[in-house]
């Protein structure tokens, strides 16, 4: 895929998360906490398919090559990804509270979209 095909899915995904589920984060952390890991994912494949000609299928693979060559933005990256795991797969118990929601959006998406938009 276009790497622009997956920066206009980023996009997509930060919009909809800002233009509706972060005015009502107390009520769907967890939905928050899935769009801005699928908006991270979307900012790295673009970075990767951009710079380095890769794509990922499977998420395994993803998080093998970036914690041996994106080291900088990994942590955030999983981090983001552990949080989505326990929204879509956990109890409600489980799932992220709004403060972890928060800060994934606040630090974690923000850092990976930085990193990504000033290296593409």
């Amino acid at each position: 895929m276009d790497f622009r095909l997956h920066l206009l899915k980023a996009q997509r995904n930060e919009s909809f998360l800002f233009d509706f589920l972060m005015k009502n984060v107390k009520d769907c952390p967890d939905w928050v906490s899935v769009v801005a890991f699928y908006s991270a994912l979307h900012f790295v494949e673009a970075f990767l398919n951009k710079n380095h000609g890769l794509h990922f299928e499977y998420h395994e693979d993803r998080h093998s090559y970036m914690s041996n060559h994106l080291a900088e933005i990994f942590n955030a990256y999983h981090h983001l990804y552990d949080l989505g795991y326990a929204a879509r797969y956990e109890s409600i118990k489980d799932s992220p509270t709004y403060d972890e929601a928060i800060s994934a959006v606040k630090f974690e998406l923000a850092e990976i979209k930085e990193y990504v938009m000033s290296r593409i």
